[in-house]
């Protein structure tokens, strides 16, 4: 998934034809990050190592992306869900969203994911969420700065595209030239 949505953002980047980039989850949660089994995995170290350095790059590039890159999140973003939103530049979530690092609760340290955390959210709550797995809900995550709107399911995508068009300063549509793409996690 880290490798397609990386492909996907680079070419975005690329397309004079995209103003603003929206990623909005596929599923019932935006992104519950990776399978924890794989940190249990038997392959050595830095076979594992590697693979992560994968969401390295990813956060690396979104953090130096030129166009407005919003996340809609329909659901939990937790783990590197939760990073992904951290890094984006902007977003919008639903009410019944929930944020957080539930796997420091099995000893799982999100150190790939806590840059783009710290970035976003004020030192000691990251901590706090980092250090005892506790996860934040979309109103509190409002309140902290987190996400910038909360919105009705129905009305997630067209308040990310919304946002992605004020923050563009382009007059975008769906159809037409310079408009905002949404990519499915």
């Amino acid at each position: 998934m880290v490798r397609a949505l990386h492909a996907a953002l680079a070419r975005a980047g690329d397309d004079d034809a995209v103003g603003a980039v929206i990623i909005l989850g596929s599923r019932d949660a935006f992104s519950a990050g990776a399978d924890l089994k794989t940190f249990l995995s038997a392959d050595p170290p830095l076979s594992q190592a590697l693979v992560r350095r994968e969401l390295g790059a990813l956060f690396l590039l979104i953090e130096a992306y030129r166009k407005p890159l919003v996340a809609a999140v329909n659901g939990d973003a937790l783990g590197a869900g939760f990073g992904l939103v951290a890094a984006a530049h902007l977003a919008v979530a639903v009410e019944t969203a929930r944020f957080g690092l539930p796997g420091v609760r099995l000893g799982i340290m999100p150190m790939t994911i806590m840059p783009a955390v710290f970035r976003t959210l004020p030192r000691k709550l990251g901590l706090e969420l980092m250090l005892t797995g506790r996860l934040m809900d979309a109103p509190e995550a409002l309140e902290r700065g987190f996400i910038n709107a909360i919105a009705p399911a129905d009305g997630l995508v067209e308040a990310a595209v919304r946002l992605a068009r004020e923050a563009s300063n382009t007059a975008l549509t769906i159809e037409g030239s310079n408009r905002p793409l949404t990519i499915g996690v």
